[in-house]
């Protein structure tokens, strides 16, 4: 698992309180600057961000306008403007502790020549920029997202100078750490623990891809018609690349089309995004609360299926008696089967960890993958999860739990079975099979039910609220 910024400095909540988002460390997590966001922004060391973002890109188009050919002064200077290196210490984006790809030599020089052809047919908005993505290969959510942090900078290195100082990360508290500039330097990664508000940030920094677009600029029917109208006959013919390549000659490259789909754009208003809609951050953020709040010491003596059994129980308390059952849902719906699982696995990871104990995700031996097993040697226990809205539930005891402790030569298993509003008929009829074949003394595999509806109500998991878990 990573280590977040509040567990590295021992914050507690304080992080939360003051709306920071509290980044990994040793990896980066899947959000993004948004351009949107920093245009609404409240945050006061944002405040000028948006329009200094415009402010830059309109110089651009400037230089491009006055420039005759490709080789003189003004284009040159463009190509050096537009020049964004990633900007280490965020943490943001996909490469997973590698450094993010940035914008490359030949990817630069496409641009701005894409640029000067349409600021030549007479669109001159900055705004032209911030929707590369719409018609330029190999410009992504990482790429822009670079882009946009590499602009602000200077307002970034502001605010983390603001937030050490209210978190009270300074060198004489911790003096174990090297600062340089009043900035902490990250002891995984070696750069400075650049930190950002959650109020800026969106699982997508804008458009990744015309399909997108509806999404992120929601703009009105009479605009999506028009848009429409331009590409419904050859679309579903074309590849993505040749998709960017026509929507620039027929949007980008028709000053009335542009001009429409940037109004949609800059009429755009995006509430602040829920950073725990996030799968993989929610998943990180809650192991690491279960982990802290709820340690588990598991006797040395217990063997795989009883300390299985307890891991699970464990869960299920937790679940049952603490308002754990709020990870189990987004907006008053059910969270997926994959991310229960996932939830489950990691939780139980840090306990065998703790107790060396082996943990192995969907272990998989030519049955198909259980969800995972644990195991000290030879001796090991399968576990399968279902939700009672899963359609499979009965199946999943009946067959699929049976074909993979065959698959695993052990006959130690625990069916994980959550409630979490589906029909009361297949929590009946999973028992109804497990008294049938106890009875013959078939060892049917332990069913742990764990009920996981919502109580009062299904809010949204917040690490900050004290009455949770």
């Amino acid at each position: 698992m990573g280590i977040f910024v509040s567990e590295e400095f021992n914050l507690d909540d304080k992080m939360e309180e003051h709306g920071v988002f509290d980044s990994l460390l040793d990896e980066d997590s899947n959000y993004f600057i948004n351009l949107v966001r920093l245009k609404e922004t409240e945050v006061f060391e944002f405040k000028d961000s948006y329009r200094k973002i415009n402010s830059y890109f309109k110089n651009i188009g400037m230089m491009l306008k006055v420039s005759k050919t490709k080789n003189d002064k003004m284009y040159k200077t463009a190509i050096k403007m537009f020049d964004f290196p990633e900007v280490n210490g965020i943490n943001l984006g996909f490469s997973k502790g590698k450094k993010g790809s940035g914008f490359g030599k030949k990817l630069r020089e496409q641009i701005i020549r894409d640029a000067k052809d349409i600021i030549d047919t007479g669109s001159e908005q900055p705004e032209i920029f911030h929707l590369l993505s719409l018609f330029e290969d190999n410009v992504g959510p990482d790429r822009l997202s670079d882009m946009i942090a590499r602009l602000v900078y200077d307002n970034i290195l502001e605010y983390t100078k603001n937030i050490n100082k209210k978190l009270g990360i300074i060198p004489s508290k911790y003096d174990k750490y090297k600062f340089q500039d009043g900035l902490v330097i990250n002891p995984y990664k070696k750069s400075l623990i650049l930190l950002l508000p959650r109020d800026i940030l969106h699982e997508l920094p804008i458009a990744k891809d015309w399909d997108d677009i509806d999404r992120v600029c929601r703009e009105n029917e009479a605009i999506r018609n028009e848009i429409n109208a331009l590409v419904r006959l050859e679309w579903k013919k074309l590849s993505t690349g040749a998709k960017k390549e026509y929507i620039k000659q027929n949007i980008f490259m028709n000053p009335k089309a542009v001009a429409q789909v940037i109004k949609a754009y800059d009429s755009v208003s995006i509430e602040p995004y829920d950073i725990y809609r996030n799968s993989d951050y929610f998943i990180e953020k809650i192991v690491h609360k279960y982990n802290k709040e709820f340690p588990i010491v598991i006797e040395k003596n217990k063997d795989s299926f009883e300390a299985s059994l307890e891991i699970c129980n464990h869960f299920k308390d937790m679940i049952e008696n603490n308002k754990g059952y709020e990870v189990l849902y987004v907006d008053g719906k059910p969270r997926n089967e994959k991310i229960v699982q996932r939830v489950l696995y990691m939780t139980a990871e840090y306990y065998c960890r703790a107790n060396k104990l082996d943990i192995s995700p969907e272990s998989n031996t030519g049955r198909g993958p259980v969800d995972f097993k644990i195991s000290r040697g030879k001796d090991k226990t399968v576990i399968e999860i279902k939700l009672t809205t899963n359609e499979q539930t009965v199946h999943g005891f009946e067959f699929q739990i049976e074909e993979y402790a065959k698959s695993e030569k052990t006959d130690k298993k625990i069916f994980m079975l959550i409630d979490n509003g589906g029909p009361r008929k297949r929590i009946d009829d999973v028992y109804k099979v497990y008294q049938e074949r106890k009875s013959k003394n078939e060892n049917p595999a332990e069913v742990v039910l764990i009920d996981a509806k919502p109580r009062d109500s299904a809010s949204k998991y917040k690490p900050n609220d004290k009455d949770i878990l």
